[in-house]
């Protein structure tokens, strides 16, 4: 998803017209397979750039036009890199479950090689043995069901004090005008404390402002039309200047990451941690001989960073989401605070336990993933080896990305596609956790995302906090423009006026 600042091209034409020229006229590729199947169809590439034109600033956007033309399966050419774009819920399955293990790889990118520790984290990782251990770490170590829920304090706690920020602002007269900050400092927190035992005070983090424009940065750093990643050889150019920005970013983090693993090594050293962290038990593994999964610094900050990176970002662009659309839809949020008001009452906040019966509630979420999901077109596949999908010939080394965005408001799938319609999902078994094909928020096949249980853990509970807790009422446009990038969160930040709700005079 490198192709946000088109700029780039421009700026860089001139020094590379006569190089590309003579690579065009010197190994023109063929767009046809020497088979008997040819690729998908497509809009036909022009000279040099190939179809990088058609993008535009909102990629997910133009291409669920161009599907809407050229169908559900559709072949481009970015610049001299093969792609192929799915763009309905059975070629999702093709991709992601008949032909799982053929584009289980992820293509190299410079914000994976430069922010993501040379790709060794588990998101961007090749597909192969590497990716195999560091993937049944995360999964049987880290974020298991039972390890998420031994969290439910900590979310409980923070979610409370967001609350109680919230609130105490509110009681002064003040506006809380954008939502995304305190969510994504709550959503720091809750992180911090699993992987650090505990929060970062202002010193540390520059109250979390530097932090949180280090995050900022490394989400659209990871949308940006980086030249290296379509042409390899042009790399050294940075054209831009984007690989410098993804290394600065990158050393900001780096230096946190080791900070926090030799504050954890001390600790344990002097015997005084009280608690066992995500980074303890990290450390534990990499100190035991009888581990089977060898665990190394570098992995432990590359771990790190996908939690970072994937929680903070993710669940404030989607709990915006729903926000917005409760915003704009009254009677949906009536809805959803009566359920709450029944099942909870309005004399103490939400608790975690009570998640479990608040079905409404669910289907605001899904219903929010369908029309805004955080990641429009999953993290890109790779193809390893040549396979026919739908009738067609996939070359090895195609790029594959997967238009989950389109698919949520694909009319043929969805009646009513382009309304917030939570009575959709009553009486459905659709969910998001990767076996619906409808609704792939968070990907699937062996490349799903393993955090899911933490994720809309810390989804459901802010959300039923904030609904609650308050009503609201719009501040501003509640449009739905969005920014691209590796999430796609709102292009100006949800503005809203809270008032409390409860009979309690103040949070408990």
């Amino acid at each position: 998803m490198a192709w946000l600042n088109s700029s780039a091209v421009e700026l860089g034409f001139p020094l590379i017209l006569l190089w590309m020229i003579y690579r065009f006229i010197t190994k023109r590729k063929c767009q046809r397979n020497k088979g008997k199947l040819g690729l998908p169809p497509g809009p036909r590439p022009w000279p040099l750039i190939g179809n990088l034109h058609l993008l535009g600033s909102l990629p997910h956007k133009s291409l669920a036009d161009l599907a809407k033309k050229y169908g559900p399966i559709m072949s481009l050419r970015l610049v001299s890199v093969p792609t192929i774009v799915a763009s309905s819920p059975a070629m999702a399955k093709e991709f992601l479950k008949t032909h799982d293990l053929i584009f289980a790889n992820r293509p190299f990118s410079a914000a994976a090689h430069y922010m993501a520790y040379q790709r060794r984290n588990m998101v961007f990782s090749a597909y192969g043995e590497y990716w195999r251990q560091i993937r049944k770490l995360c999964t049987v170590e880290l974020l298991t069901t039972k390890r998420t829920e031994s969290f439910s304090w900590v979310r409980e706690e923070e979610v409370s004090a967001m609350v109680r920020s919230v609130w105490e602002k509110s009681n002064k007269g003040m506006r809380c005008t954008e939502l995304r900050k305190p969510i994504s400092s709550f959503t720091l927190n809750i992180i911090c404390r699993m992987f650090a035992g505990r929060t970062f005070s202002d010193q540390e983090l520059g109250g979390g402002e530097w932090f949180l424009k280090m995050m900022d940065e490394i989400m659209h750093l990871g949308g940006v039309f980086v030249l290296g990643d379509y042409i390899p050889s042009l790399a050294f150019l940075d054209l831009g200047g984007f690989c410098r920005r993804m290394q600065a970013a990158h050393k900001i983090y780096d230096e946190f990451a080791d900070n926090l693993i030799d504050e954890h090594v001390e600790r344990r050293r002097a015997k005084k941690s009280e608690s066992l962290d995500i980074v303890d038990v990290l450390l534990d593994m990499a100190e035991s001989d009888n581990s089977a999964i060898e665990v190394s610094r570098v992995q432990m900050k590359a771990i790190i960073w996908d939690m970072l990176s994937g929680g903070v970002e993710t669940s404030a662009a989607t709990v915006e989401g729903p926000m917005t659309e409760l915003l704009r839809n009254p009677q949906v949020m009536a809805r959803a605070q009566q359920e709450i008001d029944l099942q909870v009452g309005r004399d103490r906040i939400v608790r975690e336990s009570d998640l479990v019966n608040l079905e409404y509630l669910r289907f605001v979420v899904n219903e929010t993933f369908r029309l805004h999901p955080p990641g429009p077109l999953l993290v890109p596949h790779e193809s390893t080896e040549g396979c026919n999908v739908g009738g067609y010939y996939i070359p090895p080394k195609t790029r594959l990305y997967v238009n989950i965005w389109a698919i949520g408001r694909d009319e043929s799938v969805w009646e009513d596609a382009l309304e917030f319609k939570t009575e959709r999902f009553i009486g459905s078994s659709i969910d998001v956790k990767g076996h619906h094909f409808e609704l792939l928020t968070f990907g699937a096949g062996r490349r799903v995302c393993p955090g899911i249980p933490m994720g809309l853990a810390n989804v459901y509970l802010v959300l039923a906090q904030l609904i609650h807790c308050f009503d609201w009422s719009a501040e501003g446009d509640l449009d739905r423009d969005e920014e691209f990038g590796l999430t796609l969160p709102r292009k100006r930040p949800l503005s809203a006026l809270p008032s409390w709700r409860l009979t309690t005079d103040e949070p408990l």
